[in-house]
């Protein structure tokens, strides 16, 4: 499969070696190098901030320095700086008069607000940032062809984009009368590496850093292929919208575990949709 792969010194080899196609002259990439969110031991909701330090850690040269400039000879430590320095103590940008760090960790847009204040501090531009829903009047194969090309830009130009993972399930509510819902489930940060040079006919496959149990991962981004509509929260639940129909890429990812449901019953619907995007297109 042909694919397009970040350069770095320390992602040294391209996807082909991570697909075991590589060539003889490529060295191994080293697993043992991701960030683990569980060196932050005071909460187990640090993917963001770590996925962070992925971001530096596996993109161009100028981003690697930015990670080396970071206080601390261990990731738990870069994590905490991470935290207390940019989310811990400021202001959100959507809770009104709340911080940004909170009891589940830290929202998209308040995590691409620090991570461009640290790079603004490093003298490096920021990045782009934005929600993957449809658009009106885009088709289903123009919505994909669109998030494979954003994510495969920021890869080509050397920066490893965090995708943010949400999932949502069908619950049933209270009340004799009441008819089952769809819910908020959990989410997730990662990290992409790879993408496939261009969809199939259905989607497109990833490689990405997974900063729970720091581990490289691969994910299947695709349309809804049954014409079953879902919905999917766009935003936070104090201020966003549900969007209805197949408003979101849908993202196989059997390999995440932190976003599998642990009650979930076998008459329930459950998704994983690509929700937000940090990187350079």
């Amino acid at each position: 499969m042909n694919v397009i792969h970040v350069c770095s010194v320390i992602l040294i080899s391209g996807v082909s070696a991570l697909l075991g196609q590589g060539d003889s002259t490529d060295l191994p990439f080293d697993e043992s190098q991701i960030v683990d969110q569980r060196a932050y031991s005071d909460s187990s909701n640090a993917c963001g901030p770590a996925s962070i330090l992925n971001l530096l850690k596996f993109s161009r040269a100028e981003y690697q320095s930015a990670y080396d400039g970071i206080l601390g000879a261990k990731d738990k430590v870069r994590i905490r700086f991470f935290v207390d320095r940019y989310f811990r103590n400021r202001r959100s940008v959507i809770y009104k008069d709340q911080k940004r760090w909170g009891v589940h960790g830290v929202q998209s847009a308040d995590l691409v607000t620090g991570l461009n204040e640290f790079l603004s501090e490093n003298a490096l531009p920021k990045l782009n940032a934005g929600y993957l829903d449809r658009q009106v009047d885009e088709s289903a194969a123009e919505h994909l062809n669109r998030c494979h090309e954003m994510i495969a830009a920021s890869i080509e130009n050397g920066v490893a984009p965090i995708i943010s993972l949400r999932s949502y399930l069908v619950r049933e509510q209270e009340g004799e009368d009441a008819d089952p819902a769809w819910e908020t489930g959990r989410h997730h940060n990662l990290v992409v590496i790879d993408v496939s040079e261009k969809p199939d006919a259905l989607g497109f496959r990833v490689v990405a850093l997974d900063p729970w149990m720091g581990r490289k991962v691969e994910l299947y981004l695709h349309v809804e292929s049954n014409s079953q509509g879902f919905r999917a929260l766009k935003g936070v639940e104090e201020s966003g919208k549900w969007l209805n129909g197949e408003p979101f890429l849908q993202v196989l990812a059997p390999q995440v575990s932190s976003l599998q449901p642990v009650d979930l019953k076998w008459s329930e619907r459950f998704v994983v949709v690509a929700n937000f995007l940090i990187g350079d297109y």
